[in-house]
């Protein structure tokens, strides 16, 4: 695995943006109420799976959210987060520690798309709202997938009027604030697309909100259960 002192890119601005005090917001919900309904959504077939996932490498991982539900439940025995916030990283890492699963997890603040080679492949990978803070899909989703044994989870943005108009809100408020950050809207065909190219099939798709949710796998992966 790669050290910890790895340093991001800070690409997008997305250090700066995904701050301390947010990320300390999202890790006390989570101890109070667990995952929100779009990411139970998002792992719902992982957690149906007849037996525990080996590992578990969670890109773009904010306050841990996908991985703890999946460790906490059973249905995965090691994880490692990624992500290019610290202020995310530092509250993944303390619920970790407050959920009794610091045994268990392993965490590095970077880029994954620049640093990718450097892990592992993992039983199955998660991108939960990650690819709408990333200007270049290709480079991270393909790294991503390539990394994926058996499944990868992703949620990104549905491309409607009115989840655009919600883009330009985001960008424009950003903008306002001189901040860098801009919002992503990739076409579904090409997160396809690029998934698809590392020989990975769509399984399970459905969307909540302004989110479409996605499950590939690899052919010889355990079939999902129905829903």
């Amino acid at each position: 695995m790669p050290c910890s002192c790895c340093a991001p890119s800070n690409i997008n601005d997305l250090d700066g943006t995904f701050d301390a005090a947010s990320a300390a917001k999202e890790a006390k919900r989570f101890l109070k109420r667990g995952a929100v309904r779009r990411t139970l959504r998002l792992i719902r077939p992982l957690l149906a799976l007849p037996t525990p996932l080996a590992s578990v490498l969670d890109i773009g991982c904010g306050a841990g959210a996908a991985h703890h539900e999946l460790l906490r439940r059973g249905a995965a025995l090691l994880a490692v987060g990624v992500d290019a916030s610290a202020g995310y990283i530092t509250a993944a890492t303390s619920n970790s520690q407050l959920l009794g699963l610091r045994e268990r997890t392993q965490y590095h603040q970077l880029d994954f798309a620049l640093h990718a080679a450097q892990f592992e492949p993992a039983a199955v990978v998660i991108m939960d709202r990650v690819i709408c803070c990333y200007p270049n899909l290709g480079q991270l989703l393909g790294a991503a997938a390539e990394r994926s044994t058996g499944f990868l989870a992703l949620s990104f943005p549905r491309n409607n009027w009115w989840v655009r108009l919600i883009g330009t809100a985001i960008n424009s408020f950003s903008a306002f604030g001189r901040s860098s950050y801009r919002f992503f809207i990739h076409p579904e065909p090409e997160v396809l697309r690029v998934v698809r190219a590392s020989g990975l099939l769509r399984l399970e798709s459905s969307t909540f909100g302004a989110w479409h949710l996605v499950v590939f796998a690899r052919p010889a992966a355990p079939p999902l259960q129905s829903s």
